[in-house]
């Protein structure tokens, strides 16, 4: 190089150490110091007045301001080359985040005139500077740190999960609301049919780990469309030509629009997962289901690099699952009420119907005959929908009314349906 060909901008926290700094640099030949900053904001001015091929910023700057410096710089002003200045006592937290934030590399303050200079030429060339010793040492400090945090976080994800724990209080209160409201409609008291509030809460649980094993890899969608693509662009050109051959028409680029084939996607794999909970529900409640929600909730807490690498996606990012798991909420919400509040409990003569009421509440209306077991009484066709130690609960679809009939003079026998009495 030749000589003053580096024009050097120095960032000292420590005013005097600036000037002694810059009478040190003045001796090597090749550098041009055109200015010194003891401060963030002075060296964003001194950054823009003086227009510098290289800066060495000081990492002592209080807070984290060289950190800041360093990473705003180095989005603003790629072109500039940035060596991190440490004091002799390492600070391996600030190095390590220098780095990060877009240093080439770092020199402490007691580094050798030669080395200094070795290592400016070798960042100004667009090279790294880590020197050996020094860098082993900081990799050893934050080492430890660096366990102790993936334990911490892993600590944190089993503790949050823990913690939904409580919620369940609420989905009971919640449920018990349902539950009076449902079959008050048709004047039925809960506690006529015997309700085991903790199996009932069994019921809603699943039924939620369902909706999210159904609508969660719908997050995902945008991301496998996209490596779909790759895909085929890489190890399937064949099939790309021919993609590209019908995009060059107007349905083929309405079709082959990435939103369109998000959708499309979308739609095959909620049929899937619909046909699925259909057909193999435990697989959906023991499997997909608390897969998805642990992802979600790992999602939330960006402890995504926690899980096995199979149940690693893209970060979804705070906002967007949030306002999934709210929309989901909705819709859980307005259906359940629908059902509640307006539709009530839905008794034909093969059982309680309805889409989403009877699964959440747990309850079932099978067909039976009641017998009396005093002969008094000829056979009566009814939904039995519960009982206690006492009563049997019937529900008679023929004349729309609830039977009460004690336990003790009746037998109860299941059947495939209610056979109602020619009116003829």
């Amino acid at each position: 190089m030749n000589a003053k060909t580096i024009r050097l901008l120095v960032v000292d926290a420590d005013p005097s150490g600036g000037y002694e700094l810059r009478s040190l640099l003045d001796e090597i030949p090749e550098f041009e110091i055109v200015g010194i900053a003891h401060s963030q904001r002075m060296a964003f001015r001194q950054v823009e007045s003086v227009r510098p091929d290289f800066m060495l910023v000081d990492l002592m700057l209080p807070g984290l301001r060289s950190i800041d410096l360093i990473s705003q710089i180095s989005a603003t002003h790629p072109d500039i080359r940035i060596l991190a200045l440490s004091p002799g006592d390492i600070p391996h937290d600030r190095v390590i985040l220098s780095i990060r934030a877009g240093a080439l590399g770092y020199i402490t303050r007691d580094t050798d005139l030669d080395d200094v200079k070795e290592a400016v030429q070798q960042v100004w060339q667009g090279t790294h500077w880590l020197p050996l010793e020094d860098t082993v040492a900081v990799l050893g400090d934050a080492a430890g740190e660096l366990a102790v945090t993936a334990q911490e976080r892993r600590g944190r994800l089993g503790q949050v999960i823990l913690g939904l724990i409580p919620i369940t209080g609420l989905l009971a209160a919640l449920t018990a609301f349902l539950w009076r409201e449902y079959w008050g409609q048709i004047g039925v008291r809960v506690v006529d049919l015997g309700v085991d509030a903790s199996s009932r809460m069994v019921d809603v649980l699943a039924v939620l780990i369902m909706i999210i094993g159904i609508f969660g890899p719908l997050l995902f969608v945008t991301s496998w469309t996209e490596s779909i693509g790759k895909w085929i662009k890489k190890d399937h050109p064949s099939i790309a030509a021919w993609v590209t051959k019908i995009r060059q028409r107007r349905l083929g680029r309405l079709l082959f629009n990435r939103w369109v084939a998000s959708a499309l996607l979308a739609l095959l794999i909620l049929n899937f997962l619909v046909w699925l909970t259909s057909v193999m529900p435990l697989i959906m409640l023991i499997l997909i289901g608390p897969v998805m929600g642990v992802i979600l909730l790992a999602n939330i807490l960006d402890l995504d690099q926690e899980l096995p690498d199979v149940m690693q996606l893209p970060h979804l990012g705070l906002r967007r699952v949030v306002a999934f798991l709210s929309v989901v909420t909705i819709i859980f919400l307005l259906v359940i009420g629908t059902e509640v509040w307006i539709r009530g409990p839905d008794l034909q003569t093969d059982g309680l119907h309805g889409f989403l009421a009877p699964q959440v509440l747990g309850f079932g209306a099978q067909p039976a005959t009641l017998y009396d077991l005093d002969q008094n009484l000829p056979p009566l066709g009814a939904l039995y929908l519960g009982g206690n130690a006492d009563l049997y609960v019937l529900y008679d679809p023929c004349l729309e009314t609830v039977r009460m009939v004690p336990v003790g003079s009746s037998r109860v026998e299941l059947v495939d349906r209610v056979v109602c009495p020619s009116t003829e």
